[in-house]
């Protein structure tokens, strides 16, 4: 016995969807309207990636405590700070906004890498027992409640390959004893190298006795993140002009307009969406428009195809008539697509992590819209447009 397909939209249906043209059409307006309102009245929430700014993944020994890990990266006084688990309950994600300064001659991103030396060496204090203290000369103790494996701080010394810096054992198997390198210039730069001798082979104990562990530091500097909007800007406008083209020699010039059109529906709707919903606009954002964009490009090309058939096959035919006989043999492939990916995305959202959140609603989005605007905007914009049939006869 063969299985019967499964329809989720039954054969032959006869839906006018041209006679709602003028209500889809002023739904749009004021939705594309609306959104550009909340454009250029709320902006959009740029990350790290385009606003500039650093990012650390860590990782812990047990499920992280995101609360802990905030409030100890937040008392830095480093400004807007981002805190979230990143795939899996041990693995953290730190952002923190770009740093700035008033005196012009400062480097802006070694203030970045700066404040990342922050927030790692505060973590590594809190997850970490040992008790570094300095005696202001070239001593400086090492304890802790437990023992410490000194061949493991050897080679954390050795790696920072300063000559004459040294790590001993101590009294005891709980401690250990630094010494730095004897340090002869003058009476002034003298106290200060040793200050920062001693800075860097504290942080490095640290980051060795300690159950944290960095995983990656990436720094964001102003004139990356400017080049990553306009890389942005460029991409999404040449993956438009590239449609345009394609539909343009694929099928007739009335074709390709229409499909811009209902592309940049897509895109602006998007971007009003992100202004109203705040949701982080980032290198992922770009990703998931330029898909939106593609995928709508998909919809719509399979609609205009069967439009055209229809148009050599019924010369007679009134053309919105036409159009809606063309979507409705159309519907149950669109419906079955786009609920597929919808099941994909939706699952995505929920188990994908906090990274990918964002992206599966970008995509969720466009999916709804990209959907509508194939059936209500690309197919419709040809009756305003006209369509030679003539043309049609002879391409």
């Amino acid at each position: 016995m063969a299985l019967a397909f499964v329809r989720i939209i039954p054969e032959g249906t006869h839906y006018r969807f041209v006679r709602l043209r003028n209500m889809a059409f002023a739904f749009s307006i004021a939705a594309v309207f609306g959104s550009m309102v909340a454009f250029f009245t709320l902006g959009i929430n740029l990350g790290i990636d385009f606003k500039g700014g650093g990012n650390i993944e860590i990782e812990t020994e047990a499920p992280a405590n995101l609360t802990k890990i905030g409030s100890i990266v937040r008392g830095l006084g480093l400004g807007e700070v981002e805190v979230r688990e990143f795939g899996s309950p041990t693995e953290v994600l730190i952002r923190f906004e770009r740093q700035t300064s008033t005196d012009p001659e400062v480097n802006e991103e070694k203030l970045q890498q700066t404040a990342a030396r922050k927030v790692h060496t505060a973590l590594y204090q809190s997850y970490s027992d040992i008790k570094i203290e300095f005696d202001g000369d070239r001593l400086a103790s090492v304890t802790s409640p437990n023992a410490l494996d000194l061949e493991k701080g050897q080679a954390a010394m050795s790696s920072l390959g300063v000559p004459g810096l040294e790590l001993a054992a101590g009294e005891d198997a709980n401690s250990l004893v630094l010494k730095l390198p004897e340090v002869v210039i003058d009476r002034k730069t003298g106290p200060e190298l040793q200050q920062q001798l001693f800075g860097q082979a504290q942080y490095k104990l640290l980051e060795t006795y300690s159950t944290l562990t960095s995983q990656r530091t990436e720094i964001v500097g102003p004139k990356v993140s400017g080049e990553l909007v306009r890389s942005g800007i460029t991409a999404v406008l040449g993956a438009l002009f590239c449609m345009l083209i394609y539909i343009w020699l694929r099928f007739e010039w009335q074709f390709s307009v229409g499909a811009v059109v209902a592309l940049i529906h897509d895109v602006l709707l998007t971007i009003g969406m992100f202004s109203l919903t705040r949701i982080e606009f980032n290198l992922a954002s770009i990703a998931a428009i330029l898909t939106i964009v593609g995928y709508s490009m998909n919809d719509t090309v399979v609609v205009y195809d069967r439009i055209r058939e229809k148009l050599r096959k019924f010369k007679k035919m009134a053309l919105p008539d036409l159009i809606d006989l063309a979507i409705n043999k159309t519907l149950s492939r669109t419906s079955i697509t786009s609920l597929t990916t919808l099941l994909a995305l939706v699952s995505l959202y929920f188990l994908g992590g906090e990274a990918l959140r964002g992206f599966a609603i970008t995509m969720i989005w466009g999916v709804v819209v990209g959907t509508y605007s194939s059936i209500f905007i690309a197919a419709p914009v040809l009756l305003f447009l006209g369509v030679d049939r003539t043309e049609m006869e002879e391409s």
